[in-house]
């Protein structure tokens, strides 16, 4: 991850959405804040999307391509952290992916906005999809 990571530039077009290269970059190190407990937003999940939606995004089922909603706390100019400047920003996404598994060292759960209560591996895996498709999304 951190070696495609590397290969994005400011100027990298996306493939599709509304986000610039450098919004990706707070919008997924949002993510990861809402992951190790840094970022928190209201549960608003139901018995759907704490069983069966959480088991199929974390197994089977890959993002579409612009089609997915996201929480106000991740969405870029509507709560999401604001980009401030491309390599400092893509440095504070590195450090984050490179602390992640520091975060479950003291708690073993962290709540998502629609999945509810997940562990180490859910986090973790779930980090991995969103990193994956935002990054092919800039065609890194």
């Amino acid at each position: 991850i951190i070696s495609r990571l590397e290969k994005l530039k400011d100027n990298s077009p996306g493939q599709w959405g509304k986000m610039n290269s450098n919004q990706m970059l707070c919008h997924c190190a949002d993510q990861l804040r809402l992951a190790n407990g840094e970022k928190h937003s209201v549960f608003s999940g139901s018995l759907l999307t704490t069983t069966l939606l959480k088991w199929l995004i974390l197994t089977i089922l890959k993002a579409p391509k612009g089609k997915v909603k996201t929480v106000k706390e991740l969405k870029q100019g509507a709560g999401g952290s604001a980009p401030t400047n491309f390599e400092n920003d893509k440095k504070l996404l590195i450090a984050l992916i490179d602390n992640f598994d520091k975060s479950f060292e003291t708690k073993k759960f962290f709540v998502h906005p629609a999945f509810g209560k997940m562990d180490h591996w859910q986090w973790g895996r779930l980090a991995y999809t969103h990193l994956d498709h935002h990054f092919r999304q800039f065609g890194v």
